[in-house]
């Protein structure tokens, strides 16, 4: 409301948006080649898991930076060969590790969707059961939040989810 006088008979000349990557560390492709690099999420570097994409560009635009400066100030050139250290600062840097710590967990999420349709919906029911002022003592409330889970996924199926994200979370 504060910005719609200031904005009021303005035409919008240009939309911009893209699709950002989530394939996580299996989906970075060869970052570097003859006269290039790949950096930011055209590379595939967005951690989904932290919902972390700009610093990771900004690191990665830094690293390919410092590797162009580098092999001009050696007289290299730019090929292949002289562009190889943007791939070795990726993989000491935390780009590449964190990347690396979370490499499971697109597999994870893409093989139970219960992860996108059962859970968000059963946290919701929760959070607003457990806020709501309706005189019922959070003791009530929690075991008949426990029971929804349980009546939606058994309690072998919420273990095994756990566990799957446990997993991928090491």
């Amino acid at each position: 409301p504060a910005i719609a006088p200031m904005i009021a008979g303005g035409e919008m000349k240009e939309y911009c948006a893209h699709l950002i990557p989530e394939g996580g560390f299996f989906a970075v492709p060869q970052v570097h080649g003859d006269g290039w690099m790949i950096v930011g999420d055209s590379g595939g570097f967005v951690n989904a898991v932290h919902r972390e994409g700009s610093n990771l560009a900004m690191t990665t635009g830094r690293l390919a930076a410092e590797t162009v400066i580098a092999a001009k100030a050696a007289g290299k050139g730019f090929d292949k060969a002289a562009l190889k250290s943007y791939k070795d600062a990726l993989d000491e840097s935390f780009v590449m590790k964190d990347l690396h710590k979370y490499r499971d967990m697109p597999g994870v999420f893409h093989k139970n969707n219960q992860f996108f349709t059962t859970y968000p919906e059963l946290v919701n029911r929760a959070a607003k059961t457990m806020i709501t002022v309706d005189g019922i003592d959070k003791k009530t409330k929690e075991r008949e939040i426990f029971g929804e889970f349980r009546a939606k996924r058994s309690l072998f199926g919420l273990m095994g989810d756990a566990f799957k994200l446990w997993r991928a979370f090491r």
